[in-house]
């Protein structure tokens, strides 16, 4: 852990000491808010290795990255039909600066991420359901409540996104659609009369995805892309859009487009890419992973912590490279597994430059038993650290 911070920090060092964010004061409504991930979301495995997994994505935690994921089958997965779940917590709260916004702060940022979800395969058809909540107060954001006292401002920010996909054994390929739902939600962090909500926007996209796992193999390739999605009309609740709580608050939400393209090879005593008659592959293999991801620019758009300012930072306004790369070792086959990687964070916002981060993750298996077939527990520690970014992990489940 110690080898992978200081990586990270040294990497990160000189971006930082030169971030000089512009910001100018809100004045009127003709702006957007730029919702971007820099920073990868998925379950424990995808975090640890530096957020590649488009290659490697299978079931409903794989949907989270690629349509396609609920239709790849895992290899000891051999009836005609199977299902799958996933439920992951993230917590950032030690960062400084989450978004690589420039805006850092002496205090934490308190940002989490919950993600959970389920597919079901039906022979060669499968579907998933996913949801992503990612919550975070927005520093120095304060409103005056009716009774005089003034509470923080939290930002909510939620996902939806319902896949169907097919495998086509002809060409080994499975490929899949998904419609995804995105909402911003900005509300005083109280209870009672007059902490309602600040206000709310919404608004709903497009994804393609398809993994091509060619029999008898060890590498596999993935492409996935999504649809920008313009958030619609905001919506107040009980003030005026122009003058809320002494806020004014924005047009719309701007989700910008994203494609993305991986790859993954598995090095160990067998071919990775065929079924295996057993619960579990308990064997000693490498997997490496490597991703390219693009997102695209968006237009009039501003970030969501200069908001909470009442000042506008631009950003995205150009299009965003990010390079992920990541490996797992399964060093003790069916008890021990270590992962590592990293991926660089492009700039985002005018006059703050990327960051590089470094990750990490070890997972153990703890116990086993029978339900409905014989299971595996586990634990999971991971980390994601970059200078101004802290995201670390503990996570029980189910060994894969």
């Amino acid at each position: 852990m110690l080898a992978v911070r200081v990586f990270a920090t040294l990497c990160a060092l000189t971006a930082v000491a030169h971030a000089e964010p512009t910001t100018t004061p809100i004045t009127d409504r003709d702006y957007r808010i730029d919702l971007y991930d820099g920073v990868p979301l998925g379950n424990s495995a995808t975090i640890a290795m530096g957020g590649a997994s488009e290659a490697n994505a299978a079931g409903s935690s794989g949907t989270l990255v690629n349509a396609s994921a609920s239709a790849v089958r895992q290899t000891t997965d051999n009836d005609s039909w199977s299902w799958d779940y996933h439920l992951d917590y993230l917590n950032a709260g030690l960062s400084h600066d989450y978004t690589n916004s420039g805006l850092t702060t002496t205090t934490t940022g308190g940002y989490e991420t919950f993600t959970l979800g389920g597919s079901v395969r039906v022979r060669d058809w499968a579907g998933a359901v996913t949801l992503s909540d990612q919550s975070a107060p927005l520093v120095g954001a304060m409103v005056t409540l009716p009774n005089g006292s003034t509470s923080d401002i939290d930002a909510s920010t939620w996902r939806v996104k319902v896949a169907v996909a097919k495998w086509f054994a002809r060409i080994d390929t499975a490929v899949g659609m998904d419609i995804q739902l995105a909402q911003l939600r900005i509300s005083p962090d109280c209870s009672g009369p007059g902490c309602t909500e600040l206000f709310g926007i919404q608004g709903a996209g497009l994804e393609a995805g398809a993994t091509w796992i060619p029999s008898n193999q060890s590498f596999r390739l993935a492409l996935s892309g999504s649809t920008p999605i313009e958030g619609g009309q905001v919506t107040a609740s009980n003030c005026d859009p122009a003058s809320c709580q002494g806020y004014i608050l924005p047009d719309e939400v701007y989700v910008p487009w994203r494609v993305v393209a991986g790859g993954a090879y598995r090095f160990a005593g067998s071919a990775w890419n065929h079924q295996v008659k057993s619960t579990f592959r308990d064997e000693r293999a490498v997997t490496v992973v490597a991703d390219l991801v693009l997102t695209g620019d968006s237009p009039d758009s501003y970030g969501l912590e200069a908001f909470g300012l009442h000042e506008l930072e631009r950003s995205g306004r150009h299009l965003a490279w990010s390079p992920r790369a990541g490996a797992e070792y399964e060093w003790l086959p069916g008890r021990l597994r270590v992962r590592g990687g990293s991926y660089w964070e492009p700039a985002r916002f005018d006059g703050v430059p990327g960051r590089v981060h470094g990750t990490f993750g070890i997972e153990v298996r703890v116990f086993e038993f029978h339900a409905w077939g014989l299971r595996r527990g586990r634990i999971t520690l991971t980390g994601d650290l970059a200078s101004g970014y802290d995201n670390l992990a503990l996570s029980i489940g189910f060994w894969h």
